[in-house]
């Protein structure tokens, strides 16, 4: 028997006892009413089927608070990062636990190339997701590099993946709007001695394999979404 742990405020949802079974990382559609109620859920497909019906009865107990317009609530669509977590209980029954984790446009953006050989370090990028789908006002807002050359190069690097990429804006009474976005990028070599020994298991650029490519899409925040979480429900 599948049952949904519902949320209980912004980043918490209640604790399920037992054994977590599967994570899932996804981000899903929501179409807001006046009320600031989901009114609809739009899951990606590679969730499995069986758990679509609890994770969007969990999903629609979350509350928002609606944009305004002309002194008026009105409804709205937005792109959720919500953690899904399948557990299997103490009695054999199995449980499914709903994160909220933030909301914004839907972002699909490209990994950056890596520029030097090494080049361990972090950085923040600014961008605006215009209501057309491009990302514009691309600046680099923050940076931690062992080298000013590694700084400016991978910031290149970056800024080139997020010119590239294209998102699904906002919408705000049925018409797209723009939001404004930090992109956090860490780059980070993995420890060689990952790698298989075998020879016919070696990759045939090691240094490269050993590279982590940097999740930009998932790190993604919303400045200034017009659509604000609120709460799950009470409880």
């Amino acid at each position: 028997m599948l049952w949904a742990a519902l949320m209980l405020s912004a980043g918490t949802a209640r604790a399920v006892d037992g054994q977590v079974v599967q994570t899932y990382h996804l981000q899903a559609g929501l179409d807001v009413d006046t009320a600031g109620q989901v009114a609809r859920v739009e899951l990606p497909g590679e969730i499995p089927a069986v758990l679509n019906a609890p994770a969007q009865e969990a999903i629609k107990h979350w509350r928002f608070k609606p944009p305004v317009r002309a002194g008026h609530a009105v409804t709205a669509r937005t792109y959720a990062w919500v953690d899904l977590v399948l557990v299997k209980r103490p009695d054999g029954n199995y449980g499914v636990a709903v994160r909220y984790v933030k909301n914004g446009p839907a972002l699909a953006l490209r990994a950056p190339r890596w520029p030097m050989e090494q080049g361990d370090g972090r950085l923040t990028m600014a961008a605006t997701v215009q209501p057309d789908g491009s990302l514009t006002d691309i600046k680099l807002v923050d940076s931690e590099f062992s080298s000013p050359l590694a700084r400016k190069q991978f910031a290149l690097a970056v800024k080139e993946a997020i010119r590239l990429s294209r998102a699904l804006p906002e919408l705000v009474d049925g018409k797209p709007v723009a939001t404004r976005m930090q992109i956090p990028v860490t780059f980070r070599t993995r420890n060689p001695s990952g790698i298989a020994e075998a020879e016919a298991n070696r990759p045939k650029d090691p240094a490269a394999d050993a590279r982590e490519t940097p999740d930009l899409s998932g790190q993604a925040i919303a400045l200034d979404s017009p659509v604000q979480w609120v709460a799950g429900p009470p409880g």
